[in-house]
């Protein structure tokens, strides 16, 4: 004989579908949260090469070199103006010794091939954005790199820039999401407008803090031809909605 009081079926009833539905909504919370989790770009090891500048050197370099960190994230651009005041530690960075190459004429870059993190992009050309900022690759061309025009061209006695972003929108992996695993000897190939293909050999890899970007190291002159790879790194900052770091890769034109 039972003994169940009226309505007790009923609440336990209600109670089972509660319970399911916790479940069911907890599931769906987890894998919400797994699909947007961002990703973490690579980050180089700690002092890959180079070494400390001098703050004469600094002093030296600091009025004619351009200088800017360059911010590549999802859309958007905290970076200074090339040329304005922002931090900078040293003069240069010191270059282990390679084959003497002849200096090229100007050819804008149309394409970069990184083989060791297979990477190819078209390039396309970016300046300064009203604000005096650098631009970022947007819109049709978000996921590509692009070359800064005021920065001089590949196998152009200076530093040529590449930019690119780390990630997209929901943290999308971006064209220059494993820029961090860049090491010393690999190399990274630019192929101009002229029919030339100009190759670099990455010789340090680095990680700063936006605001103790190293300026003239990245956009000061050289006395070779170089390269400067540049996209953000670290940890994401979702208040600021972009990452802490910047991540740069040196390189020096070995076969042009």
């Amino acid at each position: 004989m039972s003994t169940e009081q009226p309505g007790q079926g009923r609440r336990g009833a209600i109670l089972t579908a509660l319970a399911v539905l916790a479940v069911v909504v907890g599931v769906v919370v987890l894998v919400v949260g797994i699909s947007t989790q961002r990703p973490d770009p690579p980050s180089p090891p700690t002092a890959t090469s180079g070494a400390e500048p001098t703050e004469a050197g600094a002093r030296e370099q600091a009025a004619e070199a351009p200088g800017a960190s360059a911010d590549a994230d999802d859309g958007t651009s905290t970076t200074d103006a090339p040329g304005a005041g922002s931090t900078s530690t040293g003069s240069g960075t010191q270059q282990p010794p390679g084959p003497e190459v002849a200096a090229l004429e100007p050819s804008e870059p149309v394409e970069v091939r990184l083989p060791s993190i297979d990477v190819t992009s078209p390039l396309h050309p970016l300046g300064l954005a009203e604000d005096g900022t650098l631009e970022v690759p947007s819109g049709d061309r978000y996921h590509e790199a692009a070359w800064y025009d005021g920065s001089p061209t590949p196998g152009e006695l200076g530093p040529t820039v590449i930019e690119g972003h780390v990630t997209g929108a929901g943290g999308v992996e971006s064209v220059f999401f494993e820029l961090g695993a860049l090491r010393p000897g690999d190399t990274a190939e630019v192929d101009r407008e002229d029919g030339q293909t100009v190759t670099y050999e990455v010789y340090r890899v680095d990680q700063f803090a936006k605001d103790a970007f190293p300026t003239v190291d990245v956009y000061g002159p050289t006395d070779v031809p170089e390269l400067r790879l540049i996209t953000c790194g670290g940890e994401f900052d979702e208040q600021e909605q972009s990452h802490e770091d910047n991540t740069v890769v040196y390189a020096r034109m070995v076969e042009g």
